[in-house]
């Protein structure tokens, strides 16, 4: 047993991620989940068996501090769901919405996980990123941190390793500031380029590896 499961529950808000999932599955060794929680019944079964055979996780979507979530944040991973176990053992990459404190939570080891992450109009107008006032920001604005986040993770992927996860950071990092300068230097069209920027370093000052 030495795959890498890759979880991608289908949902309308997070198919700007598909670069990524695809890139992701390209890698020797990757099996892809797509998951559809609302019309399919045997979600769970489906989930439960590919983790079976699995000793590395990626998971895109989204999240919160006590759940992983698949369709239309219908709950997929954990306590009612009586699946967090399952995860046990595995090292994981988790991008999705406070899944640092997910993983804190049910104390998984080899972990990645992140902050807050706002990719949408909801999140800008409902969420709080270090006290920023994100109100202000548009679709234009969502749209080029979407598509930072899509280059960062495609140039982290081609050095990526999946012995070693605590590099998984320092990756991402590196890219995520690749971004935040291209931003500053070039995207100055667009009006609010600095709180894309600002979102760019949260993005990766909020990722943990939890050992």
């Amino acid at each position: 047993m030495n795959r890498i499961l890759c979880i991608f529950p289908k949902d309308a808000t997070t198919e700007f991620l598909r670069p990524v999932y695809n890139a992701i599955c390209a890698l020797s060794n990757v099996k892809g989940l797509e998951l559809d929680t609302i019309n399919d019944d045997d979600f769970l079964d489906h989930l439960s068996s590919a983790l079976l055979y699995t000793n590395s996780v990626i998971f895109l979507g989204h999240g919160s501090s006590t759940c992983l979530y698949g369709t239309n944040l219908n709950p997929l991973i954990d306590e009612a769901m009586g699946n967090i176990e399952e995860l046990r053992g595995k090292s994981m990459i988790v991008f999705a919405c406070k899944s640092a404190e997910f993983i804190k939570r049910y104390h998984f080891q080899k972990s990645v996980g992140f902050g807050f992450i706002p990719t949408s109009l909801d999140d800008a107008r409902d969420g709080v990123l270090h006290n920023m006032n994100l109100k202000k920001l548009d679709s234009e604005g969502l749209e080029m941190f979407r598509q930072s986040i899509i280059r960062i993770w495609q140039r982290t992927l081609k050095e990526l390793t999946f012995e070693q996860l605590e590099r998984v950071p320092d990756l991402f990092s590196f890219y995520t500031n690749m971004e935040i300068v291209n931003t500053l230097l070039h995207r100055k069209d667009y009006q609010h380029y600095r709180v894309v920027a600002d979102m760019l370093y949260y993005l990766k000052d909020d990722m943990r590896y939890i050992c």
